[in-house]
């Protein structure tokens, strides 16, 4: 089983570039750890959800959004991931053509 050599920090892998999408996804992931950490937005038992606790029910609620937090972020980095990978296409078939076809 080969593995393709991990690639240098810095020069053109995506990886090693900061973006705006990975600086948003730094911020979505980031609101998905620190809120459920703030005690004083959930320190009540008051409103109740049938029958359960605030505590209880935001606790779970904080799951699910965090879930879809990691979900979106995902697709942000995927998208830019792909839109990489087609100006990379784009750059090589324009170089081939460039070139007479010949590689």
């Amino acid at each position: 089983m080969s593995h393709a050599p991990a690639p240098a920090p810095g020069g053109d892998d995506p990886r090693w570039r900061l973006s705006p999408t990975k600086i948003v996804v730094g911020v979505i992931l980031l609101v998905g750890i620190v809120v459920p950490l703030l005690v004083g937005t959930y320190a009540k038992v008051e409103p109740r959800l049938f029958g359960f606790p605030f505590f209880y029910w935001y606790q779970l609620l904080w799951v699910f959004i965090a879930a879809g937090l990691c979900a979106l972020s995902y697709v942000l980095l995927k998208r830019e991931r792909d839109a990489y990978a087609r100006r990379r296409q784009a750059g090589a078939a324009g170089s081939e053509h460039s070139q007479g076809g010949t590689r």
